[in-house]
C-alpha cells in the first residue's frame, strides 16, 4: 500500500491526468506541468509542480525563440532532472544538464530553449494566480478559439519580453545555476555533508535551500511533535522514513510530504541525496554558528544548553543525527 507521505515523481499517473499545457500559436504543445503538492497561505508557500518541457522543434533557432519572461513577485527554485536546456539570464547564455538547479529571484527576466525533453521540478513562492483562473479555463476548454474569450484572460504574474541579447559562458559562471557540486557553503557532520546552495536573502527572506548528502547508515530523529511541516525531496538514493508508525522506502526523484506535528525519522540505506525544499529551518545560520562554536569554543559548544538554544534560534526541528549504530 503506497503511503500518504511519499510521492514518487516516476511513478504518479494520477497527477498526469489533469496538467496545465502551453502551446504555442500553431497549437505545438511546449510543456506540460502537474500540480504535486497546492501552495499554502498567502505567500504560496510549499506549492512543488513536476513539468516536462519538450525539446524545440528542429531547425528552432533558440537565441530568438527562448520564451523571455519575468515573475515581478514569484521565485522559483527547479531541479534540471534530465536532459539539456539553454538558460539566457542577466545577459549570458549558459547550458543546463541533469544535476543543475536553478533559482530564479522576482523581477529576473529570463528565457529557456529545451534542447531535449527536460524533467523540471521545482517550486514557487509568492506567485499568486488570479482567482479567475480556474472559471476561465472552464470556459477556454467550452470555447478554444474565442479571440473574444482570450481578451478576458486573468492576469498573472508572467510579463513576457523581446529576445535576449547575451554572451556564452559556462553554468559555472552564471549566478543564476546551482549545483550540489558548487555549494555556497557546506558542512561535513557524522555521516551527512549540508550543502547550501539558496540562501534565505535571495528568497524574499522566507525560505532557503539546503542539501544534505548522506552516507549510508546515517540517521536523522526530528522532535516528537515538529511544529513545522517538512517537504523533503530524494533527488538521488534511497531512504527509509518512519512517519507516526508507519515506515516505507522512498526510491531516487520522491517527495516527502510530512505535515506539522508528524514525529518522524529517516534512515539512508544508500548514498543519498535529500533536500529540504520547505526550508523553514535556518540552515545556513545554524549551521554556520553550529561550526563556529565547535571550532573556536570548543568547551562552550560541550554544554548542552548551547546546541539547544542554537535550534531554539534558528529553528531546527531535528533531535539528533548520526550514523546507524553498527556503521
Amino acid at each position: 500500500m503506497p503511503s500518504e507521505y511519499l510521492i514518487d515523481l516516476n511513478n504518479n499517473p494520477e497527477a498526469w491526468k489533469d496538467t496545465a499545457k502551453s502551446k504555442k500559436p500553431d497549437g505545438t504543445v511546449t510543456s506540460e506541468v502537474a500540480s504535486i503538492v497546492p501552495g499554502e497561505g498567502p505567500r504560496n508557500m510549499f506549492w512543488m509542480l513536476d513539468t516536462l518541457m519538450y525539446a524545440m522543434p528542429e531547425g528552432t533557432d533558440p537565441d530568438l525563440d527562448h520564451m523571455p519572461h519575468e515573475h515581478r513577485l514569484g521565485y522559483e527554485t527547479f531541479f534540471v532532472d534530465s536532459g539539456k536546456m539553454w538558460l539566457y539570464i542577466d545577459g549570458k547564455k549558459c547550458m543546463l544538464t541533469k544535476g543543475d538547479i536553478l533559482h530564479l529571484q522576482a523581477g529576473q527576466i529570463h528565457g529557456m530553449a529545451f534542447i531535449e525533453d527536460v524533467k523540471y521540478r521545482g517550486t514557487y513562492h509568492d506567485y499568486i494566480y488570479s482567482p479567475d483562473l480556474g472559471p476561465f479555463g472552464k470556459a477556454k476548454a467550452y470555447s478554444p478559439n474565442d479571440p473574444e474569450l482570450d481578451k478576458l484572460m486573468p492576469s498573472m504574474d508572467y510579463i513576457r519580453h523581446e529576445p535576449m541579447l547575451f554572451k556564452e559562458v559556462s553554468a559555472d559562471q552564471c549566478s543564476a545555476v546551482r549545483n550540489p557540486k558548487r555549494p555556497l557553503a557546506e558542512y561535513r557532520l557524522d555521516g551527512v555533508t549540508m550543502k547550501i546552495l539558496v540562501q534565505r536573502w535571495e528568497n524574499a527572506g522566507i525560505t532557503e535551500l539546503c542539501c544534505a548528502e548522506m552516507e549510508p547508515g546515517f540517521t536523522a530523529e526530528w522532535v516528537k511533535y515538529p511544529k513545522e511541516r517538512d517537504l523533503l525531496y530524494v533527488r538521488n538514493g534511497e531512504v527509509k522514513f518512519t512517519v507516526y508508525d508507519e515506515t516505507f522506502i522512498a526510491p531516487p526523484e520522491s517527495i516527502i510530504n510530512i505535515p506539522k506535528f508528524a514525529p518522524h525519522s529517516l534512515e539512508a540505506l544508500t548514498t543519498a541525496e535529500v533536500y529540504d525544499l520547505g526550508g523553514q529551518t535556518l540552515w545556513a545560520s545554524f549551521l554556520h554558528d553550529y561550526m563556529s562554536i565547535k571550532t573556536y569554543d570548543p568547551e562552550r559548544f560541550e554544554k548542552t544548553e548551547t546546541i539547544a538554544n542554537l535550534k531554539a534560534g534558528f529553528n531546527c526541528q531535528i533531535e539528533r543525527v548520526g550514523m546507524k549504530a553498527g556503521r
